[in-house]
């Protein structure tokens, strides 16, 4: 384990409440907001834990979405949710052999991959990309995506 997951073990445990990026449609689209949540139970060996969100939705996390999707506190969530695409906004992202799309984003959905919850950016068009890729091969401007 490196720190962090460490950290975070030490901190998951049943009962405890987080702070989580979600998702929720509003009249624009789908985008990022903060809520609260409560660990029901932790998985050592999976290093995973699931959380409810509001009273009866369920939710699995991987301790590395610590800092990424999970939070401590209500205001680092949130300024996390702040940074992500606002429906109607532009993106642009590299694609095979080093071209540039540029895409316009419809809104936030999650979705299940490696046994976790993730969020994913979803475009007109074309497949959702995981928020993991911002900054990778998701860019806010064109300058970043052609600096890449």
């Amino acid at each position: 384990h490196n720190f962090l997951g460490g950290f975070l073990m030490a901190i998951a445990m049943k009962g405890k409440r987080v702070y989580v990026i979600d998702y929720w449609g509003t009249s624009n689209g789908t985008q990022a907001f903060e809520a609260e949540a409560e660990i029901v139970d932790v998985d050592e060996k999976r290093d995973t834990f699931s959380a409810v969100l509001y009273g009866d939705t369920y939710q699995t996390y991987s301790f590395k979405d610590f800092d990424r999707l999970v939070f401590d506190t209500k205001e680092r969530a949130a300024a996390a949710a702040s940074r992500l695409p606002k429906p109607q906004t532009t993106m642009y992202q590299v694609i095979g052999g080093g071209n540039i799309c540029k895409r316009i984003v419809n809104g936030i959905k999650g979705e299940y991959t490696d046994g976790g919850y993730d969020l994913v950016v979803c475009f007109d068009g074309g497949d959702a990309v995981s928020i993991k890729e911002i900054g990778r091969s998701l860019f806010f401007s064109e300058a970043e995506a052609i600096s890449k």
